[in-house]
C-alpha cells in the first residue's frame, strides 16, 4: 500500500527547535533488533498462555494460527529496520499511556507499542497487547491530547478482545473466507509496504455491521478511558476528524512557478516541454480540489456516524468548543517528524514523493540547504532507477482518478525528463546541498 503523504501547512516550531530536529532518528542497532525479537517472542509466549486459559479446541487453533503467521512477518519487519527506538518519541508516548493508566486500572499493564516509519496518521492494535504507532501521527495531530485519544481507542480494542472475537466470528460463520485470509497472510511476503499487521486490521475494519459495531464499542470505551484521564473532552472528536481528513487528501500544493525556479540551472536552462501533461479529457478534473478543510468530512459518512453516535451517548461532546494547547514537547515532535519525512521516504524507496516534498518546502523557502541536499539525493536515486529501467518502482505513473492535479503535473514532469537531464539535476543539487 503506497504511502499517501499529505503535504500541507502546519504550525512549525521556532528556530530553537530546528537545530535539535536535524538530529537523525534513532534506529535499532543489530543487537537492539535481536533483543526486540527476543522480547517479542517472550511476550507472545505469555500471550499464548493466557489464550489457552480462555479458549480451547478449534477456537484456540484459529486464533493461534493467525497470530503465528502474523508474528513471523512482524519479526521480519523488526529485522528490516521498520521500527524506531527514539526516546524523543517514546518519552511522550510513555507519558500519555501512564496518564491513561492512572485513572483506568482496566488497562493491561503489559501493553507494548512500536513506532513505525510510516508517515501517515494512524495507529493499530495487533490484538496481542501490541500497538503500532505511525511516525506521521506526531506530525498531523495538533497536540498530545489527540494522541491520547487515538491510543485510548486502540487500547479499547485490546480490552474488548475485538481481534479474537472477529476471528471466531469468521471461523464460525464464514469458515472458508477466514481460511482464505490466513492462507493469504502465510503466502504473502509482507515487507515495508505490505505490513503483516494490516491483515489483522483488515479483519477489524471490514465493511460489515459486526465490525462497525466494534468500532462504536472502541470509540465509546476509548472516550471513557480518555475522559477519566482528565483530557479536554472535545479533542477526542477532533482526533477522529483528523484521522478522516488525512486519510483522504492527496499530495498537493506545488505551484508551476516552483519548477521554473528550482530547475532553471546554469548549465541546463528550464525547458517548458518538461511540463507537458498527458491528455485525460475523458476524466472529470473538478473532483480534484486543491483546497481542503474539515468540512470535507461530509464525504465520509462513516466517520460522521461515529461522531454522531459518540455525541448521542455522551451529550458533553455535542459542542464543538474545547481545544487543548500544544505543549512545547509535542511541538518539537511535530517539527522532528517534519524534518524526518525525507529520510523516511528514502527508506521506503518513495523517491518520487521525496522530490515532491522537497519542492514543497523549497517553495516555502524553508531550510533550503537541507531540502536541496535531499533533492540531489532523490534525483540520484531516480537517475539510477531510470538507467536500469526500474523507475516505475519508485515513482508513480499518472492516475487521474486518484491523483490531484498538482501531483499529476509533478509526475508528468518527472517522466518527461531524459536520463541526462535527471543526472544534471542530481549532480547540481548534490553539490548545492552539501
Amino acid at each position: 500500500m503506497r504511502i499517501i503523504l499529505v503535504l500541507c501547512s502546519v504550525l512549525f516550531i521556532s528556530a530553537i527547535v530546528s537545530a535539535q530536529s536535524h538530529y537523525p532518528l534513532d534506529t535499532l542497532s543489530l543487537d537492539q533488533k535481536k533483543q526486540m525479537c527476543k522480547e517479542y517472542k517472550e511476550r507472545y509466549t505469555d500471550f499464548k498462555t493466557r489464550l489457552k486459559i480462555k479458549y480451547n479446541g478449534s477456537d484456540l487453533k484459529s486464533i493461534l494460527k493467525l497470530y503465528d503467521d502474523v508474528n513471523k512477518e512482524f519479526e521480519k519487519d523488526i529485522n528490516s529496520g521498520e521500527y524506531l527506538s527514539d526516546k524523543r518519541y517514546t518519552t511522550e508516548v510513555d507519558k500519555v499511556i501512564a496518564d491513561l493508566r492512572k485513572k483506568n486500572p482496566q488497562i493491561p499493564g503489559d501493553i507494548k507499542y512500536y513506532l513505525t516509519r510510516d508517515l501517515s496518521l494512524n495507529a493499530a492494535s495487533l490484538g496481542n497487547h501490541n500497538i503500532l504507532i505511525n511516525l506521521g501521527t506526531f506530525y498531523y495531530l495538533d497536540n498530545e491530547q489527540q494522541l491520547a485519544a487515538i491510543l485510548a481507542h486502540e487500547i479499547s480494542h485490546i480490552i474488548l478482545e475485538h481481534t479474537h472475537k472477529t476471528i471466531l466470528m469468521k471461523t464460525g460463520n464464514m469458515k472458508d473466507e477466514a481460511k482464505a485470509h490466513i492462507s493469504e497472510i502465510k503466502q504473502e511476503g509482507c515487507g515495508k509496504s505490505e505490513k503483516a499487521w494490516s491483515k489483522v486490521k483488515q479483519l477489524l475494519y471490514e465493511q460489515s455491521n459486526y465490525n462497525r459495531s466494534q468500532e462504536y464499542e472502541a470509540d465509546s470505551l476509548g472516550y471513557q478511558l480518555y475522559k477519566n484521564a482528565g483530557y479536554v473532552k472535545n479533542e477526542y472528536i477532533n482526533s477522529l476528524k483528523l484521522l478522516d481528513l488525512y486519510d483522504s487528501i492527496k499530495p498537493m500544493g506545488v505551484k508551476e512557478e516552483t519548477y521554473h525556479t528550482v530547475f532553471n540551472l546554469p548549465a541546463q536552462p528550464f525547458n517548458q516541454e518538461w511540463m507537458k501533461m498527458e491528455n485525460f479529457n475523458g476524466y472529470d478534473y473538478s473532483k480534484y480540489k486543491e483546497k481542503f478543510n474539515l468540512d470535507s468530512l461530509s464525504h465520509h459518512p462513516k466517520t460522521l456516524n461515529r461522531i454522531n453516535k459518540l455525541r448521542s451517548e455522551f451529550p458533553e461532546l455535542s459542542s464543538d468548543t474545547g481545544k487543548a494547547v500544544c505543549s512545547i514537547e509535542f511541538g518539537k515532535l511535530q517539527e522532528l517528524t517534519r524534518i524526518s519525512q525525507a529520510s523516511c521516504l528514502e527508506y521506503d524507496e518513495e523517491y518520487g514523493l521525496g522530490v515532491y516534498i522537497c519542492l514543497l518546502y523549497l517553495q516555502k523557502n524553508q531550510e533550503t540547504d537541507y531540502y536541496k541536499h535531499w533533492l540531489g539525493e532523490f534525483f540520484d536515486k531516480i537517475y539510477e532507477a531510470r538507467k536500469h529501467y526500474t523507475l516505475n518502482r519508485y515513482v508513480d505513473r499518472v492516475d487521474p482518478k486518484n491523483h490531484s492535479l498538482s501531483y499529476q503535473q509533478f509526475l508528468n514532469f518527472i517522466w518527461n525528463l531524459n536520463l541526462k537531464e535527471i543526472k544534471n539535476i542530481a549532480d547540481y543539487y548534490k553539490t548545492k546541498g552539501s
